[in-house]
């Protein structure tokens, strides 16, 4: 099959179907989050990162009250 086959079949769809193609091409070369095994990765790293900042700023804390206390006592 040809490229101009293609491409008139294409043409002779509806355009729902026409838009329904489009969809499924970005899909398949642009949108890489379209990967269910990669969207699963970064969903848990988005949940990792969102752990490791809370615990980040929990330990900024701590160490801004020490910080803090030995000022004081200075």
């Amino acid at each position: 099959m040809t490229a101009e086959q293609i491409f008139k079949m294409i043409k002779e769809l509806d355009n729902g179907e026409r838009w329904k193609l489009l969809e499924m091409m970005y899909d398949e070369y642009y949108n890489k989050r379209s990967n269910p095994k990669l969207e699963e990765r970064i969903s848990k790293i988005e949940i990792d990162i969102e752990y490791i900042t809370r615990k980040v700023g929990i330990h900024e804390m701590y160490f801004n009250r020490i910080h803090k206390s030995e000022k004081e006592n200075l």
